[in-house]
């Protein structure tokens, strides 16, 4: 018996271990959850970002085309200017 009497402080302490590196284990998984969201959204915000700076640059280019085309070849400093 003094076998198993010197045991049971030994498998509580390594259940008490064993139950800190669960925790431990369980924490960084929800960290690295945590963080794959936010590169997730990051990435979608910045694919958004970029198709609409897309678009405003078609636009500008849109106008400048028609404002060109509708002074012909002077430019616009000349048709407004003093």
């Amino acid at each position: 018996m003094g076998k198993q009497a010197s045991r049971a402080p030994q498998k509580s302490k390594l259940r008490v271990s064993r139950d800190g590196w669960k925790e431990r284990a369980a924490e960084k998984q929800r960290e690295l959850k945590r963080l794959r969201v936010t590169v997730r959204d990051l990435i979608n915000s910045r694919e958004q970002w970029k198709e609409r700076a897309k678009e405003l640059r078609e636009q500008v280019e849109a106008l400048q085309q028609a404002n060109v085309s509708s002074f012909g070849d002077s430019p616009a400093w000349l048709v407004f200017g003093g």
